[in-house]
């Protein structure tokens, strides 16, 4: 945001990916931010150059999802192969929206068709979520400038209303009381993503969609990393085989929670549930 006539010279506000020029000095932080005519400005000559992680596309750089592959192929197995060792942790932990990509990639709708048909019997459609912590979406406090209350994310800003979203942000669309519509702090929008999660785990269920989730070295001493186990136990459908070693009365929940030295034959008991024989009349 250059704050002089000559546009050389830069103001932050505190916003890290601060990077062009704006068109009007008079403008407010709000208006800079919208104002688009800065995009078909020529950068000046002597103005600072633009990091990697600058631009428009900042924190947007993260791989295409890679649509279902037959792994019975070499090919397709090795597209999946790649994509794994592509992967690169960055950002913050949103399981709903990974868990509503997963199911997406599934289904035989749009915007992936490669799934079959949703409504085929004797085929199992299944999602495996893995994560190593709690939901989190980044607080920025910048009510004074532009108000976006938080990095730019799926939901986008918390602190603006979106088309269809009424009078509150997307992060807070559809979620209980115990949400504050106008709370800004990173722990009220840990708990909006878990609620958005558990809104999003029944919808998969309800649609036939298997769920098994996996944590990775959470422990239940800490009381988010428990409040994460116990939503992701929530969030698991359950075993049509197995029964509950605490309780047999019920089914075994399709949740492992995992370390390191666990994790490879937790896999293999995820293998195990997927591949018990089923009859279909």
């Amino acid at each position: 945001l250059w704050t002089d006539s000559t546009r050389t010279s830069t103001n932050s506000w505190g916003y890290s990916n601060n990077w062009w020029i704006d068109s009007s000095d008079g403008l407010s932080v709000p208006q800079r931010q919208a104002d688009m005519r800065k995009y078909f400005l020529t950068k000046p000559y002597d103005a600072s150059t633009v990091s990697a992680d600058d631009g428009p596309n900042a924190g947007c750089t993260t791989s295409p999802i890679t649509p279902l592959q037959d792994v019975a192929t070499t090919a397709g197995k090795q597209r999946i192969l790649s994509a794994i060792d592509a992967m690169t942790p960055t950002g913050n932990t949103n399981v709903p929206e990974g868990l509503a990509w997963g199911w997406r990639t599934l289904s035989s709708n749009e915007p992936f068709t490669e799934g079959r048909d949703n409504n085929e019997r004797g085929n199992d459609k299944v999602v495996i979520v893995l994560t190593d912590g709690a939901n989190t979406y980044s607080s920025v406090n910048d009510s004074s400038y532009a108000n976006n209350r938080s990095t730019y994310a799926a939901y986008g800003y918390t602190g603006l209303a979106y088309p269809g979203s009424g009078s509150v942000t997307r992060l807070f669309m559809n979620t209980s009381s115990a949400v504050g519509k106008s709370t800004y702090t990173d722990a009220n929008y840990t708990a909006a993503l878990d609620e958005q999660m558990q809104t999003l785990c029944a919808n998969a269920k309800a649609n036939n969609i298997i769920v098994m989730t996996v944590s990775l070295d959470l422990s239940i001493q800490k009381t988010a990393e428990k409040k994460a186990i116990s939503a992701l136990t929530a969030c698991a459908s359950d075993s049509r085989f197995r029964r509950d070693p605490t309780d047999p009365s019920k089914p075994a929940k399709l949740f492992w929670n995992s370390t390191g030295a666990t994790l490879s034959d937790d896999f293999k008991a995820i293998g195990s549930e997927l591949s018990n024989l089923r009859i279909v009349s």
